[in-house]
């Protein structure tokens, strides 16, 4: 019996005194929150993108670059929806339609847009996505619907809206 009991008391002793899995559980945790957090502060990934907005180094100007062709004859709002909101994570918008030359687009929560990304970063927000809903046949103007802020104003935009005035098509 006296055996047994001090068999017990060590084995005991041994499962306490080993936290590591305990650590390690806690340890992924953590770096499972941080990858989570690390995700959410992306504000713009190319790696899905049509078109981005940035400066060029060679030409020192701010340009609009095509980064990948698309099918026209396939491509659907629906389908640019997805893409922006993957390019864009923390703005997502929402395609609403469209009507003779414009797709309607509403942005439910734009606070990030308009209020955390500055001037540029809301400004290369807007034009990459218009360029891209610009790629769907007959579409020449895109109408943002969202709330306006510091650094952006809803409106319809097109493809030439940013070479002089840079403000909404009346």
């Amino acid at each position: 019996m006296k055996t047994k009991l001090i068999s017990l008391g060590l084995i005991l002793l041994i499962i306490s005194c080993n936290p590591t899995q305990q650590e390690d559980s806690v340890a992924g945790d953590i770096s499972e929150k941080s990858e989570i957090d690390t995700k959410s502060s992306v504000v713009y990934d190319p790696s899905g993108a049509i078109w981005r907005y940035d400066y060029n180094q060679q030409t020192e100007e701010f340009e609009a670059t095509q980064l990948r062709p698309v099918n026209r004859d396939t491509l659907t709002g629906e389908t640019l929806e997805k893409i922006i909101n993957k390019s864009w994570p923390r703005v997502q918008i929402k395609f609403i339609g469209t009507s003779n030359d414009t797709a309607f687009i509403s942005i439910p929560d734009s606070e990030v847009l308009t209020q955390q990304m500055g001037t540029a970063g809301a400004e290369s927000f807007m034009i990459s996505t218009t360029f891209s809903f610009t790629e769907l046949h007959g579409i020449k103007y895109v109408s943002f619907d969202f709330e306006e802020g510091d650094h952006g104003i809803p409106g319809v935009y097109d493809r030439n809206s940013w070479d002089e005035n840079k403000k909404p098509i009346e």
